[in-house]
């Protein structure tokens, strides 16, 4: 149970991630550069969906020993 746990929470950083990242990218697109009011939101976004990816991983990947 705490393995689904660890898995559902890196999938919803990543969505949050995601979320941030999106509309500074947008932004990027209309106007041809970053907004500086949106580059935090923007790096958080990156920071979220790297963790959240990590989080994923290590909960798939994690084996128990027999």
């Amino acid at each position: 149970m705490k393995k689904v746990i660890t898995i559902v929470i890196g999938m919803f950083m990543f969505l949050m991630g995601a979320g941030f990242t999106l509309p500074g990218l947008a932004k990027a697109r209309d106007f041809g550069a970053m907004p500086a009011d949106l580059v935090g939101i923007y790096t958080l976004g990156i920071v979220l969906a790297l963790v959240g990816m990590s989080i994923v991983h290590f909960g798939l990947s994690k084996r128990n020993a027999v």
